[in-house]
């Protein structure tokens, strides 16, 4: 129907202006000269009609087919099923970072890779390892009850890399990080 009326409204201005312009120009206007410009004014409706009907359908198939990507592969919601052996864990320390950390902590994705520092000069725990995206911005922590068997096992295979599993988030839209670790 949508098609049917800008078909209709383009006839309908074509032919206004057409008369409006030979009036102008003082062309005096037979039947057969109105035949002709009808055939052409038709014939110029149904193009600009078919084609924004054609722009429509193009539109709608790639916001179909961006929908349908975007579904399957929801990267800040879903886990991502580990395909060796992990060591899965939440990054810590992310809540008392700055509000610029928290914001580039949003924006990481599924299977990012975050790099793992050793900080044996951290007050807190000489076993302590600093997590930072690739940009190098700290983002935290490697929980405490993992920090040894990691360090074990980066001391002993020069590993240094984690990924980003999922991001999920709680009060006041502050993203709690999921990451793991690959062992080989």
């Amino acid at each position: 129907m949508k098609t049917f009326l800008i078909a209709f409204g383009t006839w309908f201005l074509t032919n206004l202006i057409g008369a409006f312009v030979l009036k102008f120009l003082g062309i005096q206007v037979s039947e057969g000269l109105v035949l002709v410009l009808n055939i052409i004014t038709i014939s110029f409706a149904i193009f600009v009609a078919l084609s924004i009907r054609r722009r429509q359908l193009k539109k709608r198939k790639e916001e179909e087919e961006l929908n349908s990507v975007a579904a399957e592969e929801d990267v800040s919601s879903e886990p991502t099923p580990p395909m060796k052996d992990v060591l899965s864990f939440e990054l810590a320390g992310l809540y008392y970072r700055p509000k610029k950390v928290k914001e580039r902590a949003k924006e990481l994705m599924s299977n990012e890779s975050v790099f793992l520092k050793k900080d044996p000069t951290n007050p807190h725990d000489p076993n302590a390892i600093r997590v930072y995206s690739y940009d190098d911005i700290h983002l935290g922590y490697v929980p405490k009850y993992l920090c040894s068997e990691i360090l074990e096992y980066m001391d002993r295979e020069n590993a240094s890399i984690a990924y980003v599993d999922y991001i999920s988030y709680g009060r006041e839209d502050y993203p709690f990080v999921h990451l793991y670790f690959p062992i080989y």
